[in-house]
């Protein structure tokens, strides 16, 4: 994992995230992206974290910040990459898109409509709609209605370090620490049921997953839309 979440802190000024898992090819992925003055950074230096300079920083960050202070790498490895946002100071807002023509001449557009529990996956070669589950409201409902992201990272195989290492197969991070991901569950797709990620069919995941792998992160929007509906 570490070397996944470690993409994520490396570029804080950068447009997108790299998925490899082998470091020659991350670094070169990382090249690629952001500014074209971006230099990656040597995979042993690890970001200094943000003192905390708000009195009304909360509790959590200030703990997270201090833990990630006292051994970076372990903190890395394992946290999630809201936890390290909120260590290093890396808005989630970084990878939220705003340019409508970039969202509508993506190479991959994945829509997922919180209203229909429903996502949309369109590409030159493909349109396919697929049952998902969305986070569970009030207390786990879906973030980010309204808005247009680039994937964080992407990973064939991620196990959840919030949820007791739950496999999430083909997971497409967005938003933060939400996913879109399989799932064992799939008699619960079409309803509300996961804690906020998106969760597909194996099957349709790996349609997601092998498309926007294909294709390319930079190269993908995944807008958000709809109002989760109230359980029955």
């Amino acid at each position: 994992m570490i070397r996944t979440i470690l993409s994520l802190v490396l570029f804080v000024s950068s447009a997108g995230l790299a998925s490899a898992l082998d470091p020659a090819d991350l670094q070169k992925e990382l090249a690629g992206l952001g500014s074209p003055d971006a230099v990656a950074a040597p995979a042993e230096n690890f970001p200094v974290p943000v003192p905390n300079k708000s009195p009304g920083t909360d509790e959590l960050t200030r703990r997270l910040r201090a833990e990630a202070a006292a051994d970076p790498a372990k903190f890395i490895d394992e946290h999630t990459p809201y936890e390290v946002g909120l260590a290093f100071d890396l808005p989630v807002s970084r990878y939220v898109l705003t340019d409508q023509d970039r969202i509508q001449n993506a190479a991959v557009r994945i829509t997922v409509d919180l209203s229909r529990q429903r996502l949309v996956l369109v590409s030159s070669d493909t349109a396919k709609e697929f049952k998902i589950s969305s986070g569970l409201a009030p207390e786990h409902g879906t973030p980010g209605s309204g808005k247009c992201y680039a994937p964080d990272f992407i990973e064939a195989m991620h196990y959840s370090s919030l949820y007791n290492k739950a496999p999430m197969p083909n997971s497409v991070f967005f938003n933060g620490n939400i996913a879109i991901h399989g799932t064992n569950a799939e008699a619960m797709l079409g309803r509300p049921a996961s804690h906020g990620c998106i969760r597909l069919s194996k099957a349709d995941s790996k349609t997601v997953y092998d498309l926007v792998l294909a294709k390319g992160k930079r190269n993908t929007s995944i807008c958000v839309k709809g109002v989760t509906p109230k359980p029955v």
